[in-house]
């Protein structure tokens, strides 16, 4: 757990689990240039991708970003957030970057079949929520994470540009699905955001333009990358992503001429 203040908001980087993939099933087209990023690598040549969640206490509101992977994958979330002072009933709102699993997995009481977060709205980007109901079959994680939340008539589908409090705002960063968003923070003349799954790991920040096996539309993915490392570097913006190394907050800074990843503690 890593707490942070973008001005008057407070920002807390929340560990569900850890996840290893091998390099060459997430970048397959790398090949030998994956040679020159070993550093970012584990011993077995693997990417490390921590699976996070980011707690947001802004305006007077409890906001969660994405719900982890869930108890099957003996996921922390519910101990990280104890960690942090929170309980589920605090929770005012969860938003989604977008709907796959390992975002998704604490949304329902296992034992219940309740809403894990009792009070809270449960904020869905419109068109992914319009793809995840046509899915035919159904995706697995759609009866056990979604079905019960429309049950309790939790969720809400939103559209990009929503006004989560005065300092949030769910906001467009297209390309790993079709409305993959993230939360931008401004607040006392500083800012911080959320980009959910748009870099997959430390090497796409140097790497922007390499293909991944999980982005729905590559080429958005490649430009939205390529838009967001400027932006995120000359903005001197705190970032949170999903799956780079815990505690998946930090900055994009310029390094030997290079922009790379720089999280906080590091």
């Amino acid at each position: 757990m890593e707490r942070e203040s973008v001005g008057d908001v407070e920002v807390t980087a929340l560990s569900d689990c850890l996840m290893v993939y091998s390099a060459s099933s997430i970048y397959p087209k790398a090949g030998d240039d994956m040679q020159r990023y070993s550093a970012y690598l584990t011993e077995d040549g693997s990417v490390e991708m921590n699976c996070a969640c980011f707690l947001l206490r802004a305006d007077g509101a409890t906001v969660l970003m994405d719900a982890g992977l869930g108890p099957e994958s003996d996921g922390q979330l519910m101990s990280e957030l104890e960690q942090a002072g929170v309980a589920p009933g605090d929770i005012d709102v969860v938003i989604f970057s977008h709907l796959h699993g390992d975002h998704t997995g604490w949304n329902v009481d296992r034992d219940s079949g309740q809403p894990k977060f009792p009070n809270a709205r449960y904020l869905v980007e419109r068109r992914d929520w319009e793809q995840l109901l046509a899915q035919d079959p159904p995706a697995r994680s759609f009866d056990r994470d979604f079905q019960p939340l429309q049950a309790a008539d939790s969720i809400e589908p939103i559209d990009l540009d929503h006004r989560l409090t005065d300092s949030l705002v769910a906001t467009s960063i297209p390309g790993h699905t079709p409305g993959h968003l993230g939360v931008a923070i401004e607040s006392g003349g500083e800012r911080g955001l959320l980009i959910g799954d748009s870099m997959l790991s430390a090497i796409d920040i140097e790497e922007p333009d390499w293909e991944n096996s999980y982005d729905r539309d590559s080429d958005t993915a490649r430009q939205t990358r390529r838009e967001l490392v400027e932006r995120l570097e000359a903005d001197a913006t705190l970032v949170g992503a999903a799956h780079l190394p815990v505690p998946s907050l930090g900055h994009v800074v310029r390094a030997e001429g290079r922009l790379v990843w720089r999280g906080l503690g590091s």
